[in-house]
């Protein structure tokens, strides 16, 4: 599964290639072209998570076509590569008329698999910046409780994703672009805590709910759900828990994300929802 997908712009098809294969390791799309104008041919027939362009092009400096990029890329944020580098030790993308605008990034060449995937770490925070609803990622192999979680969440106006286990989690889905992971801890693979602390480790800005029952008499839900917390867990949800229940945890663990005042009317909204 692709995370995005990247319009390559760059005259040197050999560069364009190394690009591509890193681009390929980070399970990302890669659209390769070598002048600027199939470049904006692509962008009116197809869209695009992030568009890489070289600085210099057969009809000048890219900087110069921001304002026709951004007509047709939509909401595509524009990153440009260069080699221009000033006295100061800033990178030169400026002296260029900027016509409707500059780009969102700018990456030095050469560059590295970490300088590239600092720059998709990037895009997903331009990405998330922007999106209308938080994206929430559901893990739980139970299907009749992942279906009633992933159909309430959807209802309060949540944007919802979900798989049954983590190794799913981590390769079937981008979570640099996920807010919430509300995962169940008892789940067959990597499991639960294992997998809540490489997602802390690996995208901070994801908040985790864990969920889960006891194991028996001697490990109830409460020890399952400690160690939850001791491996990052933002929130804990003891199992059975209530659909109302659900949502004022989702609802705390977004407020403290944003420290959204608009979070206490979207709480007052689920409380009506939920009155007995």
């Amino acid at each position: 599964m692709s995370l995005g997908s990247v319009l390559v712009m760059d005259q040197n098809r050999d560069q364009a290639q190394r690009i591509a294969t890193m681009l390929h390791d980070q399970k990302w799309t890669t659209v390769l072209s070598f002048d600027q104008r199939m470049a904006m041919r692509m962008l009116k027939s197809s869209r695009f998570h992030l568009l890489l362009f070289d600085s210099h092009g057969e009809r000048g400096t890219t900087i110069d076509l921001v304002g026709e990029i951004r007509q047709d890329a939509q909401d595509a944020p524009l990153a440009i590569m260069t080699n221009g580098v000033r006295r100061d030790g800033k990178i030169d993308i400026s002296g260029h008329a900027a016509q409707g605008g500059s780009a969102d990034f700018v990456l030095q060449k050469p560059f590295n698999p970490e300088k590239l995937k600092g720059l998709l770490a990037d895009t997903n925070a331009y990405h998330r910046a922007r999106a209308k609803d938080h994206h929430v990622l559901v893990i739980e192999d139970d299907e009749l409780l992942r279906h009633d979680v992933c159909a309430v969440l959807r209802q309060v106006g949540y944007k919802v994703s979900y798989t049954s286990n983590m190794e799913d989690a981590f390769f079937d889905h981008n979570l640099g672009m996920i807010d919430v992971v509300v995962t169940a801890v008892l789940i067959p693979g990597i499991g639960g805590i294992e997998g809540t602390a490489q997602i802390k480790s690996d995208f901070g800005h994801v908040k985790v709910v864990a969920m889960s029952q006891g194991v028996d008499s001697t490990i109830t839900a409460v020890h399952v759900l400690a160690a939850a917390k001791a491996a990052g867990a933002d929130a804990l949800l003891p199992k059975p828990f209530t659909m109302h229940d659900l949502l004022k945890t989702m609802n705390g663990v977004i407020r403290a994300k944003e420290d959204d005042p608009e979070i206490d009317l979207a709480q007052a909204a689920v409380d009506a929802i939920f009155a007995r």
